[in-house]
């Protein structure tokens, strides 16, 4: 066995030509029901916005709330403590307030204290009936103007304004005098401005702390946004790769190498699919038409050696190499369509029986061969019934182009092995043609294989034999490999095709 040579006589086309799908109308797509007009608006927005729209609200919800419900505990914890401050001043007036004989109210004698000092912003007032009594401070004046209603966290204490137009905070209490006791109502004022001034900055501080926790938030938003889609923003490189020029092919490579994580992983395997079976398809789309030139020089070969030699070319040798190159033809065509609409080839094949179609191959090689006498041995290592699920015009194609390379450089003897194997995933099938020629030496077989490299222009020959075996071998998930034969000293061609064959054993009995 040598060099690559043309394949043998065409095989018959044994796929089936696709019938074109029927022109259905597009099936109008139905309006979205139970959504209101917002929520289809907000359907429209990026993915990006929504992801962090989804995390900004709830926290802008949360930071709000939590800071409402604090500041209302710390301006009650603080008017709660200026209550008992009052309430305690309250029972020390109270402790000094007498009744006279005539029942009048009075103030027992002490020494000075907070309420002694003129307008000194503490002040108290004791009502008993039509009777008033108050503190020093006040001075001349008998009331201080007070809100009606309690402020905002307490339910004793009121707003007043001073004699100076400060703000001030009132307690009233009932003081029990004399015997039978008398209702006294005592009402103690303080200054309220440092309690204002405290609440004004717990405020403050609550409304820098929720910017700060918002920008927090808003920050790792957007990073959460950045790092969950950046596998999608891989995913759409990806995609823009499909329409990159050829010669962005180890980007491509390394956009279906990157890690998208497990969520996205089968999404990008898909994609990775994809993106190889459409450069699969564009590769054997060019390939197929200096296929088709390779397999119709035969015929026409045959048709100009008829004109050579006879004038009168006989019209039936003529359509007898017209309906061959015609075959040819829808045989390509076929192939052709066959790669667009399967991701996998062999997919919808049907299943070829191995064994019968080696068998035609090989009497139809002996055939053309016959002027060599060439001893063609087959040894068979399977058992039961081997089938392939493919085409079978593919499988006819391979054979043909090996064995008749086979046959061209065989000094006396080929021969075939047919084996099973048995793979990790799917068993495969494996088929070794040896023959007794020249070999190829280590510079031939690194340039084997290439589409139209020759060694030996004397041979008929286009240098595509092998190229186009190969070809179809790693279409159908397998390799072509050629290596030295060691029984015959000359060369080994073996053919694997992984994934695509099983065996049938036929019941014993």
């Amino acid at each position: 066995m040598g060099p690559p040579g043309p394949p043998g006589p065409a095989m018959a086309p044994g796929g089936i030509d696709p019938l074109p799908a029927p022109d259905t109308p597009p099936t109008p797509a139905l309006p979205a029901r139970g959504l209101s007009a917002w929520a289809l608006a907000l359907a429209q927005w990026p993915m990006a916005t929504r992801i962090a729209l989804l995390a900004l609200v709830p926290m802008l919800l949360l930071v709000a709330s939590g800071g409402l419900w604090l500041r209302g505990q710390m301006h009650q914890s603080l008017l709660g403590g200026f209550e008992q401050v009052l309430r305690e001043k309250a029972q020390r007036v109270g402790v000094r307030l007498q009744q006279g004989p005539n029942g009048e109210l009075r103030e027992a004698t002490g020494g000075a204290d907070e309420f002694s000092a003129i307008y000194a912003g503490w002040y108290w007032r004791a009502q008993a009936g039509g009777q008033v009594l108050r503190s020093r401070s006040l001075w001349d004046m008998d009331r201080l103007p007070t809100a009606p209603e309690p402020v905002r966290g307490s339910a004793l204490l009121h707003l007043a304004t001073g004699p100076l137009q400060e703000p001030l905070l009132s307690l009233t209490l009932p003081i029990p005098l004399g015997q039978p006791p008398t209702p006294v109502a005592l009402t103690v004022y303080g200054p309220a401005a440092q309690l204002q001034t405290s609440m004004r900055q717990i405020d403050h501080t609550l409304v820098v702390a929720g910017l700060v926790l918002m920008v927090l938030a808003g920050g790792l938003a957007w990073l959460q946004v950045r790092v969950g889609l950046a596998p999608l923003r891989r995913l759409e490189a990806l995609l823009a790769a499909l329409r990159a020029p050829q010669g962005d092919g180890p980007d491509v490579a390394a956009h279906l190498a990157a890690p998208t994580g497990r969520d996205l992983q089968p999404l990008q395997s898909e994609l990775a699919g994809l993106l190889a079976h459409n450069a699969h398809v564009v590769a054997r789309a060019r390939a197929h038409a200096v296929d088709l030139n390779h397999a119709l020089k035969k015929p026409l070969a045959l048709l100009s050696a008829q004109a050579s030699a006879h004038p009168q070319v006989p019209s039936g040798e003529v359509r007898q190499q017209v309906e061959a190159m015609a075959q040819l033809v829808d045989r390509y065509q076929a192939r052709t369509l066959s790669d667009a609409l399967h991701a996998h080839p062999g997919a919808a094949g049907q299943a070829v029986d191995v064994r019968d179609c080696l068998s035609q191959v090989v009497r139809m090689m002996q055939r053309l061969h016959a002027a060599q006498e060439l001893d063609w041995a087959l040894d068979d290592r399977t058992a039961g019934r081997l089938l392939w699920r493919g085409e079978q015009a593919d499988l006819q194609e391979v054979l043909g182009n090996l064995l008749d390379n086979a046959g061209k450089w065989a000094a006396s003897r080929v021969r075939l092995t047919l084996s099973r194997q048995e793979g990790a995933d799917r068993p495969g099938l494996r088929l070794d043609i040896e023959d007794d020629g020249p070999g190829m030496t280590a510079e031939q077989l690194q340039a084997a294989g290439q589409r139209g490299v020759r060694f030996d222009e004397s041979v008929q020959g286009s240098g595509l034999g092998l190229a186009i075996a190969s070809q179809i071998a790693q279409a159908y998930g397998g390799q072509l490999q050629l290596d030295k034969s060691e029984a015959l000293r000359g060369l080994r061609v073996r053919l694997e095709l992984r994934g695509l064959v099983r065996a049938e054993h036929r019941p014993a009995g």
